[in-house]
């Protein structure tokens, strides 16, 4: 049976337009932000799209997701790397002590945590040094169209639509997808009290840059 991870990877070996746009901006964006050597952590790294980003500038990189073909299958891709460390463990429980990162990434799964965000964005600050950085990239509140088509096009099971949060069938494993406007991101942020450097659009994402007060 198809878990979330196993459209996804679909997803990705066959990009619509919106989407390639939307990676290539994150690639751009990490690598503008990133310094050499740095300490980054990948929250819900999935099969590890991201980490590929930022090994031009860092091979010192945790990827952590709770699947576990998410966790396997980035672990297979990462073998050549044996600085690349791929763990399975919750985001809202994660096994890090304070502040043990430069840069902590959530790279489009953001919007799948549901009733998660709060606690998660509070780990992610917890295990965060004084100085570093986080960047979130979630679905714009322009991108409902282009996520029903991809969904459509991958066949994914769609239990319910309320607004623009897509509930998938339980059977997924992770089975909501949110979009954001500015507004409520800011409002979400402003919670576990994160300083909101930047929030960037770029097509059907934004990209948000926070950091410690």
């Amino acid at each position: 049976m198809k878990k979330n991870i196993d459209y996804w990877e679909e997803a990705l070996k066959d990009s619509p337009q919106s989407y390639k746009k939307w990676f290539k901006e994150e690639k751009k964006y990490l690598c503008k932000i990133i310094t050499l050597g740095s300490r980054v952590l990948d929250v819900g790294c999935g099969n590890g799209r991201s980490i590929f980003d930022v090994l031009p500038m860092t091979q010192n990189v945790v990827g952590l997701d709770h699947d576990e073909k998410a966790v396997l299958d980035a672990r297979k891709i990462f073998s050549k790397y044996p600085s690349v460390k791929i763990i399975k463990a919750e985001a809202t429980a994660m096994p890090f002590d304070e502040g043990v990162f430069d840069l902590v990434i959530c790279m489009g799964t953001f919007g799948n945590f549901a009733d998660g965000k709060i606690p998660i964005l509070r780990e992610m600050s917890r295990v965060l040094s004084g100085t570093g950085k986080i960047v979130v990239s979630v679905y714009s509140e322009d991108a409902f169209d282009e996520r029903m088509k991809l969904y459509r096009s991958l066949g994914t099971k769609i239990k319910e639509i309320r607004g623009t949060t897509v509930i998938f069938d339980e059977s997924l494993g992770d089975n909501i997808s949110e979009q954001f406007s500015e507004k409520e991101l800011r409002d979400i942020f402003s919670k576990v009290d994160l300083r909101v450097d930047n929030v960037t659009k770029v097509g059907i994402g934004y990209i948000c840059l926070l950091g410690k007060r």
